[in-house]
């Protein structure tokens, strides 16, 4: 060790202090389990215009991070300060707070599966740290001029972001697994004169290649907003039915899709929360989901914070809900296998939490016109949605520590009012642009509705698009960020529509 200013002894560096910690907890009675990782992180962040870069910042650190296992509770803690007195401080912390959360039922563990692995990510040629940060917002900047040009606007903007990670994770266990993930993304908004906005999320971890990818990116979201200055909008008075038949575009569809696969991980299940059993019909006979692990996918995860090695799981075939999504502890109390399903947290911050990598709905048989035929609205973009579940809202925006069996406790509180909330689900999505149809044709822009979709509603769609498109983004869970990626079709339902 060497000895700091204050006179403490220090771990030189982030591996050798996750490597006392790892010794720490071995050598402590109370501690069952303890996953300890170290995080060598580069990121850039930046915003530019058409005209010019706003910022560029190029920023590094390196952090500490345990996730552990006492008297049946866990505990997670993050830390960029590697003095061992600080260290030995938020070590008996730890401890001290899972000891106390008093956990009804402990939470198992698997000590017989040891991992061993080294993945270098997805990146092919030339890494994001080959370039400064100037150098990356200023090929932002070119790209989204380049795409902007000939297009009138009132505002356009771009955020770019990136980090570079380099990880590695001991177990008390035996497990050690060494990796690597460059993941970049931007988020561009623009108000085309006279319009309605259009805003997308690009995001991909393939190093460099992302950034060459920005001039045809950008070229979608451009024509997005020629599209809809050329339209003619929606007298706002005009009424519009309670229920309608819907068509989702791609882009909408996804995150319908990962609105509703969310009640598929194990803790929501526990919390009370799904409405989904093992065997329960999710959609029509011809809707497959699967959560993949698609090499280069912004949601792209090689092996999870637990170390397990992230594998495919077939959520949904047949239109019938065939798995949830685990963690080790759910998974061996339901007598299943986890497949690399705990996502750390963007920046790792915060602890990790179940989450779907990327969503992937197989592509149907319908073609936009006979989707549109018959239809009365066709929702183009979506809002994130809104729970409409007091109690499932509540639980999901809660600080909730990163142990599964906890949500079994939650679940014994919930008031009694709420008793049926696992039968009582419905998400509501803001409209962030759509068209009348008439006649199986788009005929005016909308943009002040809410869609309301209960699960009923999913399981009654009557249409699946032939072609898909993939949406990413950051979504938050027990105050977690967690990335997402949604692979999916366009979808027919019938739900409700209101104006907001």
């Amino acid at each position: 060790m060497d000895e700091t200013t204050d006179g403490t002894n220090a771990p030189a560096d982030g591996l050798d202090a996750a490597e006392w910690l790892l010794s720490r907890f071995e050598s402590d009675d109370e501690v069952a389990f303890a996953e300890v990782g170290c995080l060598d992180r580069d990121h850039t962040t930046g915003s530019t215009t058409p005209s010019e870069v706003r910022f560029a910042d190029d920023l590094s650190h390196v952090g500490v991070w345990w996730r552990v296992f006492a008297e049946g509770s866990a505990d997670y803690r993050f830390t960029t300060s590697f003095s061992e007195s600080h260290l030995e401080d938020l070590v008996e912390r730890s401890i001290r707070s899972a000891r106390v959360l008093d956990q009804n039922d402990p939470a198992q563990y698997d000590v017989g599966t040891v991992h061993r692995a080294i993945h270098p990510g997805w990146t092919t040629g030339e890494s994001l740290s080959d370039r400064t940060a100037d150098e990356k917002l200023a090929t932002v900047q070119s790209a989204f001029a380049g795409s902007l040009d000939g297009l009138t606007f009132d505002r356009a903007v771009t955020s770019y972001r990136d980090e570079r990670l380099r990880t590695t994770l001991l177990t008390t266990t035996g497990t050690t697994v060494r990796t690597s993930i460059e993941r970049a993304s931007v988020e561009a908004v623009i108000t085309p004169a006279g319009a309605e906005p259009v805003q997308r999320h690009f995001g991909a971890t393939t190093g460099a290649t992302f950034l060459d990818s920005l001039p045809e990116r950008f070229d979608t979201i451009v024509s997005t907003a020629r599209r809809r200055s050329e339209w003619p909008m929606l007298d706002r008075d005009l009424a519009i039915g309670d229920r309608v038949e819907l068509v989702f575009s791609p882009r909408a569809a996804a995150e319908l899709f990962h609105g509703f696969t969310h009640y598929l991980e194990a803790d929501s299940v526990y919390f009370g929360s799904s409405p989904y059993a093992i065997g329960d019909r999710f959609g029509p006979s011809m809707l497959d989901i699967e959560d993949c692990v698609h090499a280069g996918s912004w949601g792209a995860l090689a092996y999870d914070i637990e170390g397990r090695p992230a594998m495919p799981v077939p959520l949904v075939s047949d239109g019938i809900v065939r798995n949830y999504l685990h963690d080790t502890v759910s998974a061996l109390e339901e007598g299943t296998v986890p497949m690399g399903s705990v996502v750390p947290s963007v920046g790792y911050e915060r602890p990790p939490r179940i989450h779907a990598r990327h969503v992937d709905v197989a592509r149907g048989n319908d073609s936009d016109a006979s989707l549109l035929d018959g239809a009365d609205l066709y929702i183009e973009a979506v809002e994130s949605p809104r729970i409409d579940n007091e109690a499932t809202r509540t639980k999901r925006a809660s600080s909730m520590p990163p142990s599964v069996p906890y949500a079994k406790d939650i679940a014994a509180t919930t008031p009694s009012e709420f008793a049926d909330e696992a039968t009582s689900q419905t998400l509501s999505f803001p409209v962030r642009f759509g068209y009348t149809i008439d006649d199986g044709e788009r005929t005016r822009g909308i943009t002040d509705g809410l869609v309301t979709v209960s699960p009923s509603d999913v399981r009654s769609m009557s249409a699946i698009g032939n072609v898909r498109e993939t949406v990413t983004g950051v979504c938050s869970k027990h105050r977690s960020m967690l990335p997402y990626a949604v692979t999916s079709p366009a979808v027919r339902v019938s739900a409700r529509f209101s104006h907001e």
